[in-house]
């Protein structure tokens, strides 16, 4: 519980600016946080985390609409979960409004996933499926969609990762790949990239907790135990991960190594994983508050990652603390309390 405190205190007494732990925007860096400080908020009960989010859905609210993207929706999540607590209308009407805009106007994919949009002023990533979307965008929607009784909104967040399972998935390895081109039928660079592989497995397991029965649950099952089994066998001696799951040379990522062993262990609380799994998110968690420092940062954090051009280029993205990190971790400890 104190090292959980000192990560979210860490986010809610900072003054940052930087992009990377500036929590005061609507977009994916500080939706994570958010996230982070909302299940700190449930297993502490800290008035103060609830406060600190209450606040910052006053000042940020009406910014959902100034930017609607793939990124820009994950703060919704959160927005959503304070509407569940405290009834307040206006959380429940941009959590409506934005899940139609998701549902009617945001871009498709060739194949029939979203396509991942950002608010950078950056080229489009055209007909791209990246793993990223099942965070920002789908548990939100399988949730919300339970929460209100519209079916469409879970059924939609279920589509979505059944298409990003299935072609983000590589059978031979057990592992995922970060992005997919449909105008290129590709995997780009085909890297399996830590980070990507921590919100499949972290998204799966919640979509799986509120969806309830659909055609393909069986497959998406198999897949969650067949990918603890790839991450299993690509887990290193210090029970961590690479930045490239796959590549030794690459450096320990630690957004990467909270987000796994927090998706195996909701997945084997859940019964979706058998329970000897867990040993594999057990080696991690042994390590994990190792990388949290005095200050409550976590170390070893990639910075923001697009589909890069070749895994070298992965390999040389910088390390800093970041809100995404912070939250991630926060996620991970949150299931220890």
């Amino acid at each position: 519980m104190k090292e959980l405190e000192k990560v979210i205190d860490r986010i809610i007494y900072g003054t940052d600016m930087d992009w990377n732990m500036n929590i005061h925007h609507f977009d994916w860096v500080p939706g994570v946080g958010l996230y982070g400080i909302w299940r700190a908020y449930e297993v502490t009960g800290k008035a103060e985390y609830l406060n600190f989010l209450l606040d910052w859905a006053e000042r940020h609210l009406e910014e959902a609409y100034v930017q609607k993207t793939v990124n820009s929706t994950d703060p919704i999540l959160t927005m959503m979960e304070l509407y569940r607590k405290t009834g307040d209308k206006r959380y429940g009407k941009v959590c409506f409004d934005i899940a139609e805009f998701v549902l009617t106007e945001a871009p498709i994919t060739v194949d029939g996933g979203l396509e991942h949009t950002v608010t950078e002023k950056v080229d489009a990533f055209g007909d791209q499926m990246w793993a990223d979307t099942l965070f920002m965008v789908c548990i939100f929607l399988a949730r919300f969609g339970k929460m209100t009784g519209e079916k469409k909104y879970t059924d939609f967040a279920v589509k979505q990762l059944i298409l990003h399972q299935k072609y983000l998935w590589s059978e031979e390895d057990y592992l995922y790949y970060h992005g997919w081109n449909g105008a290129q039928r590709n995997h780009m660079s085909s890297v399996y990239w830590g980070r990507a592989n921590a919100w499949i497995i972290y998204s799966t397991v919640e979509i799986l907790r509120e969806a309830g029965e659909f055609e393909g649950r069986d497959q998406v099952l198999s897949r969650l135990e067949r990918h603890v089994l790839g991450l299993g066998k690509w887990q290193r001696k210090n029970g961590l991960y690479g930045t490239i799951i796959n590549d030794p040379d690459s450096y320990d990522e630690l957004s990467a190594c909270a987000g796994i062993a927090c998706g195996i262990r909701r997945a084997a609380d859940a019964g979706y994983i058998d329970r000897r799994y867990q040993e594999i998110s057990d080696r991690t968690y042994a390590v994990l508050m190792d990388y949290i420092d005095k200050d409550g940062n976590v170390q070893k954090v990639s910075t923001g990652t697009p589909v890069m051009d070749s895994p070298e280029q992965y390999k040389q993205i910088e390390q800093c603390p970041t809100l995404y990190g912070q939250g991630l971790m926060a996620l991970a400890l949150a299931e220890l309390t």
